[in-house]
């Protein structure tokens, strides 16, 4: 799509995604490989670490590869015997059947023989001008990855796909294709072992037809907890009562001519620090308890004698979160 700004993309990715190095521009090469791209002597997978953590623009062709598996999947040579019917899986391992690995290999999506001579990978930022992008691959953590994948969904009310354990080339090379939907996907240990995939990362992969719903999407995540409360909670939710109590006090101080009562204050189970007690009282009062409920058990899950910025910020970050950001949602 020529009107997508891939710099922007790329950007809004990097920022709002946090995604790890560079989102990947992956491009289907029909007619020979446009200048400015190197061939790559490595497992066709692979292009994607290239291009996401080096910066460099490769592709892999009939030439240029070192794993037949990823070539059959891109369709540029047939398969041998033992990838197509699994063989490769279900004799080198005891953990995959015959019968599963031949069915798993029946299954998964092959591009049509001949339709693509090389598939290339460039950083999103930088595609050599009239190159054209098919998706956009980027490896993030599952929290994030659940956000840029649900760009669609969100827009159109189409979910995304989620595959786990499945051979990387295929949803790298054929899945987008066949689909053209969004997917997250795991990997398989070979495909996340050559990429260097880290305990709790995840690869998202969107069409470039619906990179346009990505800055809405991600520019734009914000919710009104109580208004979403309101619209959720049963009539015996203890919301209610609280609810009816902070707009009586409301009302009360108004008609006393007082300042006007902010709330109970939240009731913590252990010791908290000044900074992170000031924080907690920012919180919706829809939300402080889950919030004080979690970030009190992760401190003392942790050894912590009190909660303290620190630990949440901590908290967060394993959670693959932004404390910042969370607080800016609300």
């Amino acid at each position: 799509m020529s009107d997508v700004n891939y710099e922007a993309i790329s950007k809004l990715l990097i920022e709002k995604g946090k995604v790890r190095g560079k989102p990947v521009a992956i491009s289907l090469f029909k007619d020979g490989v446009p200048a400015g791209y190197e061939a790559i002597d490595d497992t066709p997978c692979a292009i994607v670490r290239y291009a996401m953590d080096e910066g460099r623009r490769v592709y892999f062709d009939a030439e240029h590869h070192d794993c037949l598996v990823g070539l059959h999947h891109a369709g540029i040579e047939p398969g041998k015997k033992e990838i197509v019917t699994g063989a490769y899986l279900s004799e080198t391992g005891d953990f995959f059947t015959t019968e599963g690995a031949a069915r798993l290999k029946s299954s998964d999506a092959v591009l049509p023989p001949g339709l693509v001579s090389a598939i290339g990978a460039a950083p999103l930022d930088s595609v050599p001008e009239g190159v054209p992008v098919d998706w956009i691959v980027a490896v993030c953590n599952p929290h994030n990855a659940n956000a840029i994948a649900g760009c669609r969904m969100c827009a159109e009310g189409v979910r995304a796909d989620a595959v786990f354990g499945t051979s990387l080339c295929v949803e790298l090379f054929a899945t987008p294709w066949q689909t053209h939907n969004c997917l997250v996907a795991s990997g398989d240990f070979g495909g996340r072992m050559h990429n260097r995939i880290k305990q709790d990362q995840v690869f998202v992969i969107i069409p470039i037809e619906h990179a346009h719903l990505l800055p809405p999407m991600l520019e734009n995540i914000r919710v009104d907890v109580k208004k979403s409360r309101q619209m959720t909670k049963p009539a015996h939710s203890p919301f209610w009562a609280k609810l009816n109590k902070t707009s009586d006090d409301k009302a009360s101080a108004a008609s006393e001519c007082e300042p006007e009562v902010q709330g109970e204050e939240p009731v913590l189970s252990m010791p908290w620090d000044a900074e992170s007690r000031a924080l907690i009282n920012k919180v919706p009062e829809e939300m402080r308890e889950m919030i004080i409920g979690n970030a009190e058990e992760y401190a003392q899950e942790n050894s912590y004698a009190e909660v303290s910025m620190k630990s949440m910020r901590e908290q967060m970050e394993k959670l693959g979160m932004d404390l910042d950001e969370m607080m800016s949602m609300m």
